[in-house]
């Protein structure tokens, strides 16, 4: 009989310990998962999402000086943003309003949804910037500018969008203009939003004027020697048809007009030097390029071809 007592005991306490185990079993998931939903509640509420991207747009058009501050310096005094130009030190204290703002929607990745493509003008500087939705929000996932120092006002033609290596999205070409008094490059950038980041898949140079060394003439100061580059993009291939050419410069330079909205008032420039008309002297040459998308290196590889 004592045999009996002694597996009955045991059985007890098995039974007793089984679900005393289950019990703080399930304690501790509770207390995980709390926690997991607590963490990503956090994360969900932080100052990097937005609930849409049209009230990133509504505040830096706003006529508060104090709006426009914090939502710049959520958008763009960030580690990870350092593809744009941001003058801290000027919006301090008094942050300029933006102009030619625009919110479109595009699909710029191989996710679902489009992403927010928010552009405009400050401080004579075109930006971008790019958002993409997610469980929590709209994510601020690159920002862009671009130099155009010798370009008509308010730049339109520096941000297009081209379809090279599939056709369910779009690439960035973004363009950029450097130069002097006597030489002027306008060069070409593609770039791809791959897994939150923007990266540079093509450059290429589309304009490029430069003096002639060896010409002595009095004129001197109007031939150059120009090389313009034709392109052309279709799914995963680039043509680049350059020609060079010896040309003169010919005309005054032209002036033109355009409306600010942040005074709203007519402005009158004089264009660059670059822009005037010209007379090709002597053709000096053409070739061909022919770049090919390259998944292993993630960007597009080729060679010249005369």
């Amino acid at each position: 009989m004592r045999w009996k007592s002694r597996l009955t005991a045991f059985a007890i306490c098995f039974v007793i310990g089984l679900a005393a185990a289950f019990i703080v079993a399930a304690i501790l998931g509770l207390l995980r998962h709390r926690h997991q939903s607590q963490t990503q509640l956090t994360a969900c509420h932080s100052a990097d999402y937005f609930n849409r991207p049209e009230e990133v747009l509504t505040a830096i058009k706003s006529d508060e000086v104090a709006v426009r501050r914090d939502m710049f310096k959520r958008l763009l005094v960030r580690p990870d943003i350092s593809t744009v130009y941001y003058d801290y030190e000027r919006d301090l204290n008094y942050p300029e309003r933006t102009d030619r703002a625009k919110l479109e929607y595009i699909q710029l990745d191989d996710t679902r949804e489009p992403e927010a493509l928010l552009t405009f003008v400050r401080l004579e500087r075109p930006t971008a910037l790019i958002f993409s939705r997610d469980s929590c929000g709209w994510k601020l996932v690159g920002a862009l500018s671009s130099w155009l120092r010798f370009e008509d006002y308010p730049y339109d033609n520096w941000l297009t969008f081209q379809k090279t290596i599939t056709s369910r999205s779009f690439e960035l070409l973004v363009r950029d203009s450097v130069g002097d008094a006597m030489s002027y490059a306008r060069k070409a950038r593609l770039l791809r939003l791959d897994r939150g980041h923007l990266v540079a898949i093509a450059e290429f140079d589309e304009e490029v004027l430069v003096p002639v060394g060896d010409y002595s003439g009095a004129d001197w100061s109007d031939v150059k020697r120009r090389q313009f580059s034709d392109v052309t993009f279709s799914p995963e291939h680039i043509q680049i048809e350059t020609t060079t050419s010896l040309v003169k410069l010919r005309g005054p330079i032209a002036s033109y007009s355009y409306w600010l909205e942040t005074d709203g008032t007519w402005h009158a420039k004089r264009r660059n030097w670059a822009s005037r008309s010209f007379q090709v002297l002597q053709e000096e040459g053409a070739s061909k390029r022919s770049l090919v998308w390259n998944a292993s290196e993630g960007r597009f590889v080729g060679s010249e071809q005369q």
